[in-house]
């Protein structure tokens, strides 16, 4: 003799096995976005960084690439090269170098990250993003040379 009871777990197990794959696929689609939120975010904070080190006027433009690089990598976003960093001088594109710029020129860092290569599953694949990018801009505030007279001034 069978109870209700056992009927009822008979259709829960059904329903369950008809809502997993649903239920499923939109923890992952959540699980991917808060991903992508957390990558657009530090390479919005490395591109920002990079920008710092330019300001400066201490480090020269590879320096500053190779910094904002190794700031992803630190933060768990592996496969990031140089060549995904980009760093312009709008003011005067002859001097891209942040050490060579005059005082207040302005600097644009550039970031951009393949969204492949840091995505966690394969739920992705339904989002039309492939890259991440963010930019910076910075104004140069390498100091000015000082010259001091080396004569006393007379009354």
């Amino acid at each position: 003799m069978l109870l209700r009871t056992d009927k009822r777990r008979a259709t829960a197990a059904v329903e369950l096995a008809i809502c997993m794959p649903f239920l499923l696929i939109v923890v992952f689609g959540i699980w991917e976005v808060g991903r992508m939120v957390q990558a657009q975010q530090l390479v919005a904070n490395a591109a920002r960084d990079g920008g710092r080190q330019v300001a400066s006027g201490l480090a020269d433009s590879t320096s500053v690439r190779q910094f904002v690089v190794n700031y992803l990598n630190m933060n768990g976003l592996t496969g990031v090269s140089l060549s995904d960093v980009t760093l312009t001088n709008i003011t005067n594109a002859a001097r891209s170098d942040p050490m060579t710029a005059n005082q207040l020129d302005q600097f644009r860092v550039t970031v951009t990250v393949s969204y492949a290569s840091i995505r966690w599953s394969t739920v992705a694949q339904i989002t039309p993003t492939t890259a991440i990018t963010a930019s910076a801009d910075w104004y140069s505030m390498r100091d000015l040379p000082v010259t001091v007279s080396s004569t006393i001034p007379t009354n």
